[in-house]
Protein backbone atom coordinates (compact mmCIF):
# COMPACT_ATOMS: atom_id res chain seq x y z
CA UNK A 1 0.00 0.00 0.00
CA UNK A 2 3.09 2.03 0.46
CA UNK A 3 4.46 1.91 -2.73
CA UNK A 4 1.08 2.53 -4.41
CA UNK A 5 0.62 5.52 -2.78
CA UNK A 6 4.17 6.69 -3.52
CA UNK A 7 4.16 5.70 -7.26
CA UNK A 8 1.12 7.29 -8.39
CA UNK A 9 0.87 10.85 -7.53
CA UNK A 10 2.79 12.84 -4.89
CA UNK A 11 0.36 15.58 -5.25
CA UNK A 12 -2.37 13.14 -4.43
CA UNK A 13 -1.41 12.03 -0.97
CA UNK A 14 -3.76 13.80 0.77
CA UNK A 15 -6.34 12.06 -0.66
CA UNK A 16 -4.60 8.64 -0.13
CA UNK A 17 -3.82 9.20 3.39
CA UNK A 18 -7.61 9.08 4.21
CA UNK A 19 -8.21 6.11 1.94
CA UNK A 20 -4.66 4.64 4.75
CA UNK A 21 -6.30 5.75 7.47
CA UNK A 22 -9.78 4.36 6.86
CA UNK A 23 -8.13 1.01 6.51
CA UNK A 24 -6.06 1.40 9.73
CA UNK A 25 -9.15 2.34 11.55
CA UNK A 26 -11.37 -0.50 10.34
CA UNK A 27 -8.25 -2.77 11.01
CA UNK A 28 -8.24 -1.12 15.20
CA UNK A 29 -12.03 -1.97 15.02
CA UNK A 30 -11.22 -5.42 13.98
CA UNK A 31 -8.65 -6.13 16.31
CA UNK A 32 -10.57 -4.57 19.38
CA UNK A 33 -13.28 -6.83 17.99
CA UNK A 34 -11.36 -10.53 18.69
CA UNK A 35 -9.63 -9.08 21.80
CA UNK A 36 -13.13 -8.80 22.80
CA UNK A 37 -14.56 -11.90 21.82
CA UNK A 38 -10.92 -13.66 23.34
CA UNK A 39 -11.42 -12.30 26.60
CA UNK A 40 -13.92 -14.06 29.23
CA UNK A 41 -16.54 -11.96 30.43
CA UNK A 42 -17.29 -12.14 33.87
CA UNK A 43 -19.74 -9.18 33.89
CA UNK A 44 -17.38 -6.42 34.19
CA UNK A 45 -16.14 -4.76 31.28
CA UNK A 46 -12.61 -5.57 30.08
CA UNK A 47 -9.82 -2.65 30.81
CA UNK A 48 -8.79 -0.72 27.70
CA UNK A 49 -4.93 -1.29 27.69
CA UNK A 50 -3.82 1.58 25.37
CA UNK A 51 -0.14 2.32 24.33
CA UNK A 52 0.83 5.68 23.48
CA UNK A 53 4.02 5.19 20.00
CA UNK A 54 6.05 8.18 19.64
CA UNK A 55 6.18 9.93 16.52
CA UNK A 56 9.58 8.39 14.50
CA UNK A 57 12.13 10.86 14.19
CA UNK A 58 13.36 8.78 11.22
CA UNK A 59 10.20 10.62 9.42
CA UNK A 60 12.29 14.26 10.27
CA UNK A 61 15.02 13.22 8.54
CA UNK A 62 12.74 11.68 5.46
CA UNK A 63 10.62 15.13 4.81
CA UNK A 64 14.19 16.66 5.26
CA UNK A 65 15.49 14.50 2.51
CA UNK A 66 12.49 15.26 0.45
CA UNK A 67 12.45 19.22 0.66
CA UNK A 68 15.74 19.32 0.02
CA UNK A 69 15.61 17.24 -3.00
CA UNK A 70 12.27 18.64 -4.41
CA UNK A 71 14.18 21.82 -4.33
CA UNK A 72 16.79 20.69 -6.52
CA UNK A 73 14.68 18.14 -8.74
CA UNK A 74 12.09 20.70 -9.29
CA UNK A 75 14.62 24.12 -9.70
CA UNK A 76 16.49 22.27 -12.34
CA UNK A 77 12.69 21.88 -14.22
CA UNK A 78 12.25 25.60 -13.66
CA UNK A 79 15.86 27.27 -15.34
CA UNK A 80 16.44 24.44 -18.06
CA UNK A 81 14.56 25.65 -20.78
CA UNK A 82 16.09 29.25 -20.69
CA UNK A 83 19.48 27.76 -20.37
CA UNK A 84 19.51 25.80 -23.21
CA UNK A 85 18.28 28.94 -25.44
CA UNK A 86 19.78 31.73 -23.97
CA UNK A 87 23.02 30.46 -22.33
CA UNK A 88 24.14 27.57 -24.58
CA UNK A 89 22.09 29.11 -28.14
CA UNK A 90 19.93 26.05 -28.76
CA UNK A 91 16.62 26.83 -30.25
CA UNK A 92 13.29 27.13 -28.47
CA UNK A 93 11.98 23.78 -29.84
CA UNK A 94 15.22 22.19 -29.31
CA UNK A 95 15.39 23.36 -25.50
CA UNK A 96 11.72 22.19 -25.54
CA UNK A 97 12.13 18.93 -27.07
CA UNK A 98 15.20 18.17 -24.38
CA UNK A 99 12.97 19.80 -21.16
CA UNK A 100 10.28 16.66 -22.02
CA UNK A 101 12.66 13.97 -22.30
CA UNK A 102 14.66 15.09 -18.98
CA UNK A 103 10.60 15.40 -17.71
CA UNK A 104 9.69 11.55 -19.70
CA UNK A 105 12.35 9.66 -17.57
CA UNK A 106 11.95 11.46 -14.56
CA UNK A 107 8.11 10.12 -14.52
CA UNK A 108 9.15 6.95 -16.13
CA UNK A 109 12.04 5.82 -14.10
CA UNK A 110 10.13 5.31 -10.48
CA UNK A 111 8.80 1.88 -11.62
CA UNK A 112 12.30 0.71 -11.82
CA UNK A 113 13.19 1.77 -8.22
CA UNK A 114 10.19 0.36 -6.63
CA UNK A 115 10.97 -2.43 -8.47
CA UNK A 116 14.69 -2.79 -7.58
CA UNK A 117 13.16 -1.80 -3.41
CA UNK A 118 9.90 -4.06 -3.12
CA UNK A 119 11.95 -7.11 -4.72
CA UNK A 120 15.86 -6.92 -4.23
CA UNK A 121 17.20 -4.01 -2.33
CA UNK A 122 14.96 -2.19 0.08
CA UNK A 123 14.74 1.62 0.15
CA UNK A 124 17.27 2.61 2.06
CA UNK A 125 19.95 0.70 -0.53
CA UNK A 126 18.27 1.78 -3.39
CA UNK A 127 18.11 5.21 -2.35
CA UNK A 128 21.52 5.13 -1.53
CA UNK A 129 22.70 3.92 -4.72
CA UNK A 130 20.98 5.97 -6.95
CA UNK A 131 22.22 8.96 -4.83
CA UNK A 132 25.59 8.52 -6.84
CA UNK A 133 24.43 8.85 -10.02
CA UNK A 134 22.10 11.33 -9.03
CA UNK A 135 25.18 13.78 -7.66
CA UNK A 136 27.36 12.55 -10.75
CA UNK A 137 24.84 14.03 -12.56
CA UNK A 138 24.92 17.36 -11.36
CA UNK A 139 28.78 17.64 -11.46
CA UNK A 140 28.41 17.35 -15.25
CA UNK A 141 25.71 19.62 -15.48
CA UNK A 142 27.54 22.11 -13.56
CA UNK A 143 30.65 21.64 -16.00
CA UNK A 144 28.47 22.67 -18.77
CA UNK A 145 28.23 26.12 -17.63
CA UNK A 146 32.08 26.60 -17.31
CA UNK A 147 34.61 28.08 -20.41
CA UNK A 148 36.02 25.63 -22.76
CA UNK A 149 35.30 22.18 -21.20
CA UNK A 150 36.77 20.73 -24.04
CA UNK A 151 33.41 18.47 -25.02
CA UNK A 152 30.88 18.75 -27.41
CA UNK A 153 27.80 20.60 -24.74
CA UNK A 154 24.71 18.55 -26.58
CA UNK A 155 26.33 14.97 -26.05
CA UNK A 156 27.52 16.12 -22.12
CA UNK A 157 24.12 18.03 -21.24
CA UNK A 158 22.37 15.09 -22.57
CA UNK A 159 24.34 12.76 -20.45
CA UNK A 160 24.42 15.01 -17.19
CA UNK A 161 20.28 15.35 -17.56
CA UNK A 162 19.59 11.44 -18.33
CA UNK A 163 21.36 10.91 -15.09
CA UNK A 164 19.61 13.67 -12.82
CA UNK A 165 16.31 12.31 -14.36
CA UNK A 166 17.15 8.54 -13.59
CA UNK A 167 18.28 9.74 -9.75
CA UNK A 168 15.26 11.83 -8.94
CA UNK A 169 12.67 9.28 -10.60
CA UNK A 170 14.06 6.25 -8.74
CA UNK A 171 14.51 8.42 -5.63
CA UNK A 172 11.05 9.62 -5.73
CA UNK A 173 10.03 5.90 -5.90
CA UNK A 174 11.34 5.17 -2.52
CA UNK A 175 11.20 8.15 0.18
CA UNK A 176 7.63 7.94 0.80
CA UNK A 177 7.57 4.52 1.36
CA UNK A 178 10.51 4.84 3.67
CA UNK A 179 8.32 7.24 5.90
CA UNK A 180 5.39 5.37 6.13
CA UNK A 181 7.37 2.00 6.96
CA UNK A 182 8.40 3.73 10.02
CA UNK A 183 5.24 3.87 11.89
CA UNK A 184 3.56 1.17 13.50
CA UNK A 185 0.67 0.10 11.90
CA UNK A 186 -2.34 -0.26 12.64
CA UNK A 187 -1.61 1.78 16.24
CA UNK A 188 -0.35 4.91 14.75
CA UNK A 189 -2.91 5.47 11.27
CA UNK A 190 -3.33 8.48 12.75
CA UNK A 191 0.20 9.62 13.04
CA UNK A 192 0.53 7.92 9.43
CA UNK A 193 -2.10 10.42 8.08
CA UNK A 194 -0.51 12.98 9.43
CA UNK A 195 2.68 12.22 7.83
CA UNK A 196 1.41 11.92 4.19
CA UNK A 197 0.03 15.85 4.67
CA UNK A 198 3.30 16.97 5.74
CA UNK A 199 4.63 14.94 2.89
CA UNK A 200 2.25 16.87 0.43
CA UNK A 201 3.18 20.63 2.21
CA UNK A 202 7.17 19.84 1.98
CA UNK A 203 7.13 18.91 -1.45
CA UNK A 204 5.14 21.20 -2.29
CA UNK A 205 6.76 24.13 -0.56
CA UNK A 206 10.44 22.86 -1.96
CA UNK A 207 8.48 22.94 -5.73
CA UNK A 208 7.20 26.54 -4.42
CA UNK A 209 10.70 28.03 -3.91
CA UNK A 210 12.33 26.16 -6.65
CA UNK A 211 10.57 28.33 -8.81
CA UNK A 212 11.38 31.73 -7.00
CA UNK A 213 14.75 31.00 -5.91
CA UNK A 214 16.75 29.64 -8.92
CA UNK A 215 15.85 32.66 -11.41
CA UNK A 216 16.58 35.01 -8.57
CA UNK A 217 20.33 33.54 -8.41
CA UNK A 218 20.92 33.71 -12.10
CA UNK A 219 19.48 37.06 -12.35
CA UNK A 220 21.40 39.00 -9.51
CA UNK A 221 24.77 36.77 -10.17
CA UNK A 222 27.61 37.98 -13.19
CA UNK A 223 30.77 35.43 -14.26
CA UNK A 224 32.66 34.94 -17.03
CA UNK A 225 31.67 37.92 -17.92
CA UNK A 226 28.26 36.68 -18.65
CA UNK A 227 25.46 39.13 -16.89
CA UNK A 228 23.14 35.53 -16.15
CA UNK A 229 25.27 32.99 -13.86
CA UNK A 230 23.98 29.24 -14.36
CA UNK A 231 26.95 28.03 -12.48
CA UNK A 232 25.87 29.57 -9.52
CA UNK A 233 22.24 28.47 -10.04
CA UNK A 234 23.80 24.82 -10.77
CA UNK A 235 25.71 25.44 -7.33
CA UNK A 236 22.55 26.48 -5.45
CA UNK A 237 20.62 23.19 -6.52
CA UNK A 238 23.26 21.12 -6.38
CA UNK A 239 24.33 21.81 -2.90
CA UNK A 240 20.56 21.51 -1.92
CA UNK A 241 21.02 18.23 -3.19
CA UNK A 242 24.04 17.58 -0.92
CA UNK A 243 21.88 18.74 1.63
CA UNK A 244 19.65 16.00 0.95
CA UNK A 245 22.43 13.21 0.62
CA UNK A 246 23.80 14.06 3.92
CA UNK A 247 20.31 14.42 5.77
CA UNK A 248 19.53 11.10 4.51
CA UNK A 249 22.57 9.74 5.49
CA UNK A 250 22.38 10.81 9.05
CA UNK A 251 18.92 9.59 8.86
CA UNK A 252 20.51 6.18 8.52
CA UNK A 253 20.87 5.94 12.45
CA UNK A 254 17.05 5.62 12.80
CA UNK A 255 15.41 3.82 9.81
CA UNK A 256 13.56 0.65 10.89
CA UNK A 257 14.70 -2.68 9.09
CA UNK A 258 13.58 -3.53 5.91
CA UNK A 259 11.83 -6.53 5.23
CA UNK A 260 12.22 -7.65 1.26
CA UNK A 261 9.32 -9.00 -0.67
CA UNK A 262 10.70 -11.90 -3.30
CA UNK A 263 7.56 -11.50 -5.27
CA UNK A 264 7.37 -8.66 -7.53
CA UNK A 265 3.49 -7.82 -8.33
CA UNK A 266 4.33 -6.06 -11.65
CA UNK A 267 6.54 -8.96 -13.36
CA UNK A 268 3.16 -11.46 -12.11
CA UNK A 269 0.97 -8.72 -13.59
CA UNK A 270 2.67 -9.14 -17.06
CA UNK A 271 3.52 -12.75 -16.36
CA UNK A 272 -0.31 -13.19 -16.44
CA UNK A 273 -0.96 -11.21 -19.59
CA UNK A 274 1.90 -12.95 -21.09
CA UNK A 275 0.39 -16.03 -20.66
CA UNK A 276 -2.99 -15.92 -21.28
CA UNK A 277 -1.84 -14.25 -24.88
CA UNK A 278 0.34 -17.55 -25.92
CA UNK A 279 -2.38 -19.70 -24.23
CA UNK A 280 -4.98 -18.21 -26.71
CA UNK A 281 -2.67 -18.76 -29.10
CA UNK A 282 -2.17 -22.43 -28.65
CA UNK A 283 -5.57 -23.08 -28.00
CA UNK A 284 -7.08 -20.68 -31.08
CA UNK A 285 -8.30 -24.13 -32.95
CA UNK A 286 -8.73 -25.97 -29.41
CA UNK A 287 -12.76 -26.34 -27.74
CA UNK A 288 -10.54 -25.59 -24.00
CA UNK A 289 -10.32 -21.81 -25.55
CA UNK A 290 -11.77 -19.44 -23.18
CA UNK A 291 -14.26 -16.86 -24.58
CA UNK A 292 -12.76 -13.98 -22.55
CA UNK A 293 -9.07 -14.03 -23.58
CA UNK A 294 -7.84 -13.70 -20.12
CA UNK A 295 -9.32 -17.31 -18.84
CA UNK A 296 -7.22 -18.74 -20.49
CA UNK A 297 -3.91 -17.93 -17.78
CA UNK A 298 -6.32 -19.82 -15.56
CA UNK A 299 -4.33 -23.20 -14.11
CA UNK A 300 -0.48 -21.10 -13.67
CA UNK A 301 -2.64 -18.47 -12.41
CA UNK A 302 -5.43 -18.63 -9.93
CA UNK A 303 -8.64 -17.75 -10.22
CA UNK A 304 -8.44 -14.71 -7.98
CA UNK A 305 -5.59 -13.18 -9.63
CA UNK A 306 -7.02 -14.02 -13.03
CA UNK A 307 -10.12 -11.62 -12.10
CA UNK A 308 -7.81 -8.87 -10.62
CA UNK A 309 -5.85 -8.27 -13.50
CA UNK A 310 -9.72 -8.29 -15.58
CA UNK A 311 -10.31 -5.12 -12.91
CA UNK A 312 -6.97 -3.91 -13.76
CA UNK A 313 -7.38 -3.73 -17.55
CA UNK A 314 -10.78 -2.17 -17.19
CA UNK A 315 -9.41 0.51 -15.38
CA UNK A 316 -6.58 1.08 -17.32
CA UNK A 317 -8.14 1.65 -20.53
CA UNK A 318 -9.90 4.49 -18.32
CA UNK A 319 -6.21 6.15 -18.65
CA UNK A 320 -5.76 5.85 -22.43
CA UNK A 321 -6.72 9.76 -22.95
CA UNK A 322 -5.39 11.06 -19.92
CA UNK A 323 -1.59 11.16 -21.19
CA UNK A 324 -2.60 14.72 -23.24
CA UNK A 325 -3.77 16.24 -20.19
CA UNK A 326 -0.16 15.64 -18.41
CA UNK A 327 1.10 17.12 -21.84
CA UNK A 328 -1.10 20.47 -20.87
CA UNK A 329 0.47 20.21 -17.34
CA UNK A 330 4.02 19.89 -18.54
CA UNK A 331 4.64 23.08 -20.70
CA UNK A 332 4.28 25.26 -17.71
CA UNK A 333 8.11 24.97 -17.60
CA UNK A 334 8.40 25.13 -21.44
CA UNK A 335 6.40 26.99 -23.99
CA UNK A 336 4.30 28.73 -21.29
CA UNK A 337 8.08 30.07 -19.71
CA UNK A 338 8.75 31.25 -23.34
CA UNK A 339 5.89 33.20 -23.29
CA UNK A 340 6.67 34.80 -20.09
CA UNK A 341 10.07 35.83 -21.65
CA UNK A 342 8.23 38.14 -24.54
CA UNK A 343 6.07 40.08 -22.21
CA UNK A 344 6.09 43.04 -19.18
CA UNK A 345 7.67 41.25 -16.14
CA UNK A 346 6.73 44.41 -13.56
CA UNK A 347 4.00 43.76 -11.41
CA UNK A 348 3.34 45.91 -8.80
CA UNK A 349 6.17 47.69 -9.12
CA UNK A 350 8.40 44.59 -8.77
CA UNK A 351 10.27 43.40 -12.03
CA UNK A 352 10.40 39.40 -11.81
CA UNK A 353 12.13 36.89 -14.42
CA UNK A 354 10.40 35.10 -16.88
CA UNK A 355 11.09 31.57 -14.86
CA UNK A 356 9.12 32.86 -11.66
CA UNK A 357 6.24 33.31 -13.22
CA UNK A 358 5.14 29.83 -12.77
CA UNK A 359 5.68 29.81 -9.30
CA UNK A 360 1.92 31.77 -9.22
CA UNK A 361 0.59 28.11 -9.98
CA UNK A 362 1.85 26.43 -6.50
CA UNK A 363 0.51 29.37 -4.81
CA UNK A 364 -3.19 29.03 -6.63
CA UNK A 365 -2.91 25.19 -5.94
CA UNK A 366 -2.24 25.61 -2.28
CA UNK A 367 -5.57 28.26 -2.19
CA UNK A 368 -7.83 25.85 -4.55
CA UNK A 369 -7.00 23.04 -1.81
CA UNK A 370 -8.43 24.08 1.17
CA UNK A 371 -10.98 26.22 -0.32
CA UNK A 372 -12.59 23.22 -2.28
CA UNK A 373 -11.94 20.88 0.42
CA UNK A 374 -13.34 22.92 3.64
CA UNK A 375 -15.83 25.19 1.92
CA UNK A 376 -17.11 24.33 -1.48
CA UNK A 377 -17.41 20.53 -1.14
CA UNK A 378 -19.20 20.77 2.19
CA UNK A 379 -21.32 23.40 0.99
CA UNK A 380 -22.58 21.76 -2.23
CA UNK A 381 -23.31 19.14 -0.13
CA UNK A 382 -25.33 20.49 2.73
CA UNK A 383 -26.99 23.10 0.29
CA UNK A 384 -27.67 21.20 -2.71
CA UNK A 385 -27.13 17.50 -1.27
CA UNK A 386 -24.77 16.95 -3.91
CA UNK A 387 -21.12 15.87 -4.88
CA UNK A 388 -19.38 15.93 -7.49
CA UNK A 389 -18.33 12.28 -8.53
CA UNK A 390 -14.57 11.26 -9.08
CA UNK A 391 -15.23 10.43 -13.01
CA UNK A 392 -17.67 13.64 -13.23
CA UNK A 393 -14.87 15.82 -11.42
CA UNK A 394 -11.70 14.44 -14.31
CA UNK A 395 -13.85 15.06 -16.84
CA UNK A 396 -14.61 19.02 -15.40
CA UNK A 397 -10.73 19.32 -14.77
CA UNK A 398 -10.07 17.96 -18.47
CA UNK A 399 -12.42 20.66 -19.79
CA UNK A 400 -10.79 23.37 -16.94
CA UNK A 401 -7.20 22.32 -18.41
CA UNK A 402 -8.50 22.85 -22.19
CA UNK A 403 -9.89 26.49 -21.03
CA UNK A 404 -6.38 27.65 -19.90
CA UNK A 405 -4.85 26.63 -23.68
CA UNK A 406 -7.97 28.22 -24.36
CA UNK A 407 -6.74 31.13 -22.64
CA UNK A 408 -2.89 30.68 -23.28
CA UNK A 409 -3.56 31.11 -26.92
CA UNK A 410 -6.20 34.33 -27.01
CA UNK A 411 -2.96 35.84 -24.83
CA UNK A 412 -0.55 34.61 -27.42
CA UNK A 413 -2.40 36.05 -30.47
CA UNK A 414 -2.24 39.48 -28.34
CA UNK A 415 1.55 39.45 -28.02
CA UNK A 416 2.13 38.80 -31.71
CA UNK A 417 0.22 41.71 -32.27
CA UNK A 418 1.62 44.25 -29.68
CA UNK A 419 5.07 45.89 -29.42
CA UNK A 420 7.68 43.70 -27.80
CA UNK A 421 6.91 42.92 -24.18
CA UNK A 422 4.66 45.40 -24.06
CA UNK A 423 1.83 42.98 -22.64
CA UNK A 424 2.13 42.61 -19.03
CA UNK A 425 3.11 39.25 -17.33
CA UNK A 426 -0.11 39.03 -14.55
CA UNK A 427 -2.13 38.12 -17.76
CA UNK A 428 -0.68 34.70 -17.92
CA UNK A 429 -3.00 34.48 -14.00
CA UNK A 430 -5.87 33.29 -16.04
CA UNK A 431 -4.41 30.00 -17.30
CA UNK A 432 -2.35 28.98 -14.27
CA UNK A 433 -5.71 29.62 -12.35
CA UNK A 434 -7.52 27.53 -14.67
CA UNK A 435 -4.68 24.55 -15.40
CA UNK A 436 -4.38 24.39 -11.43
CA UNK A 437 -8.12 24.02 -11.12
CA UNK A 438 -7.50 21.36 -13.70
CA UNK A 439 -4.94 19.61 -11.27
CA UNK A 440 -7.29 20.11 -8.42
CA UNK A 441 -10.43 18.41 -10.09
CA UNK A 442 -8.50 15.76 -12.54
CA UNK A 443 -5.37 14.53 -10.57
CA UNK A 444 -6.81 14.22 -6.87
CA UNK A 445 -9.73 12.41 -7.54
CA UNK A 446 -8.56 10.81 -10.39
CA UNK A 447 -5.78 8.92 -8.89
CA UNK A 448 -8.49 8.15 -5.90
CA UNK A 449 -10.66 6.52 -7.73
CA UNK A 450 -8.17 4.59 -9.41
CA UNK A 451 -6.53 3.67 -6.14
CA UNK A 452 -10.09 2.31 -4.32
CA UNK A 453 -11.21 0.77 -7.50
CA UNK A 454 -8.34 -1.44 -8.01
CA UNK A 455 -8.05 -4.58 -6.38
CA UNK A 456 -6.09 -4.98 -3.07
CA UNK A 457 -3.43 -6.98 -4.79
CA UNK A 458 -2.88 -4.76 -7.88
CA UNK A 459 -2.95 -1.04 -6.32
CA UNK A 460 0.46 -0.56 -6.85
CA UNK A 461 0.32 -1.61 -10.44
CA UNK A 462 -2.82 0.90 -11.33
CA UNK A 463 -1.05 3.48 -9.29
CA UNK A 464 1.62 2.96 -11.74
CA UNK A 465 -0.14 3.27 -14.79
CA UNK A 466 -1.49 6.36 -13.39
CA UNK A 467 1.68 7.62 -12.59
CA UNK A 468 3.43 6.54 -16.57
CA UNK A 469 0.50 8.95 -17.74
CA UNK A 470 2.74 11.55 -17.05
CA UNK A 471 5.40 10.49 -18.56
CA UNK A 472 3.84 9.96 -22.11
CA UNK A 473 2.32 13.06 -21.67
CA UNK A 474 6.14 14.84 -21.76
CA UNK A 475 6.69 12.40 -24.53
CA UNK A 476 3.29 14.15 -26.49
CA UNK A 477 5.45 16.96 -26.23
CA UNK A 478 8.45 15.92 -27.66
CA UNK A 479 6.62 14.52 -30.27
CA UNK A 480 4.48 17.27 -31.64
CA UNK A 481 7.65 20.08 -31.11
CA UNK A 482 9.64 17.47 -33.46
CA UNK A 483 7.58 17.09 -36.38
CA UNK A 484 6.77 21.23 -35.90
CA UNK A 485 3.46 21.11 -38.30
CA UNK A 486 1.93 23.82 -36.98
CA UNK A 487 2.68 27.28 -38.34
CA UNK A 488 2.44 29.37 -35.12
CA UNK A 489 3.11 29.11 -31.11
CA UNK A 490 -0.53 30.74 -31.40
CA UNK A 491 -1.93 27.61 -33.62
CA UNK A 492 0.18 25.19 -30.88
CA UNK A 493 -1.82 26.46 -28.17
CA UNK A 494 -5.55 25.68 -29.65
CA UNK A 495 -4.39 22.61 -31.60
CA UNK A 496 -3.57 21.40 -27.68
CA UNK A 497 -6.90 23.30 -26.36
CA UNK A 498 -9.02 21.51 -28.87
CA UNK A 499 -7.41 17.96 -28.33
CA UNK A 500 -7.73 18.26 -24.94
CA UNK A 501 -11.81 18.55 -25.29
CA UNK A 502 -11.83 16.05 -27.70
CA UNK A 503 -9.83 13.17 -25.38
CA UNK A 504 -11.87 14.51 -22.25
CA UNK A 505 -15.03 13.66 -24.58
CA UNK A 506 -13.61 10.40 -25.22
CA UNK A 507 -12.87 9.89 -21.44
CA UNK A 508 -16.20 10.46 -21.02
CA UNK A 509 -17.78 7.68 -22.91
CA UNK A 510 -15.19 5.78 -21.61
CA UNK A 511 -15.99 6.43 -17.77
CA UNK A 512 -19.93 5.65 -18.69
CA UNK A 513 -19.07 2.28 -20.24
CA UNK A 514 -16.50 1.65 -17.50
CA UNK A 515 -19.66 2.17 -14.78
CA UNK A 516 -21.90 0.11 -17.27
CA UNK A 517 -19.56 -2.52 -17.00
CA UNK A 518 -19.23 -2.61 -13.24
CA UNK A 519 -22.60 -2.57 -12.70
CA UNK A 520 -23.06 -5.66 -14.79
CA UNK A 521 -20.21 -7.51 -13.25
CA UNK A 522 -21.41 -6.38 -10.06
CA UNK A 523 -25.46 -7.98 -10.94
CA UNK A 524 -23.50 -11.27 -12.31
CA UNK A 525 -21.75 -11.65 -8.85
CA UNK A 526 -25.17 -10.79 -6.72
CA UNK A 527 -26.69 -13.31 -9.03
CA UNK A 528 -23.87 -15.86 -8.52
CA UNK A 529 -24.81 -15.66 -4.89
CA UNK A 530 -28.13 -15.86 -4.48
CA UNK A 531 -28.29 -19.01 -6.96
CA UNK A 532 -26.17 -20.42 -4.83
CA UNK A 533 -27.53 -20.08 -1.30
CA UNK A 534 -31.01 -21.08 -3.02
CA UNK A 535 -29.39 -24.04 -4.12
CA UNK A 536 -27.92 -24.68 -0.72
CA UNK A 537 -31.66 -24.22 0.69
CA UNK A 538 -33.02 -26.58 -1.25
CA UNK A 539 -30.33 -29.23 0.04
CA UNK A 540 -31.50 -27.95 3.69
CA UNK A 541 -27.86 -26.82 4.54
CA UNK A 542 -27.99 -25.22 8.11
CA UNK A 543 -24.79 -23.85 7.55
CA UNK A 544 -26.16 -22.08 4.36
CA UNK A 545 -24.65 -17.90 3.92
CA UNK A 546 -26.85 -14.80 4.22
CA UNK A 547 -27.23 -12.75 1.11
CA UNK A 548 -27.08 -9.70 2.70
CA UNK A 549 -24.01 -10.68 4.37
CA UNK A 550 -22.18 -12.17 1.21
CA UNK A 551 -23.24 -8.95 -0.74
CA UNK A 552 -22.13 -6.48 1.82
CA UNK A 553 -18.51 -8.74 2.11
Amino acid sequence: MYRATEIGSEETLPALAELAQADFEADIERNQLRQRKSLPNYGVAPIQIRMEYKYPRAVYFILATKFFEAFAANGIRTILALYLRDDLNFTESFSTIVLHIFNFFGQFCPIFGAVLADSYLGNIRTISGFCFIYAFGWLLLTMTSLPDVGVPLTLIVSISLLLIAIGNGSIRACITSLGALQFKMPEQAVHLAEYFSFYYFVYYFGIFLSKILPPLVRANTQCFEKTQCYLAVFGTLGSAFLLAWVTFLIGKCFYKPEKISNDNILFKFFGCIKTALVEKWRRRNSVKRSNYWLKNAIGPYDHRFVHDVSKVLRLSKLFIPLPFYFALLAQQDSSWTFQASMMNTTVLGVTIEPDQAKAIGPIFLFMLIPLWQYVTSPLLRRVFNWELKPLHSVTAGGICSAGAFFCAGILQDRIMNSPNQSINIAWQMPQFLLLMLGELLLSIPGLQFAFTQAPASMKSVVTAAWFLNNAFGNLIVVLVTEFDVLSSQKAEYFFYAVCMLVFIIVFALLAFDYALQERKVRYAALTEIVEAEDECRNERDEDCPSTSRSVSI
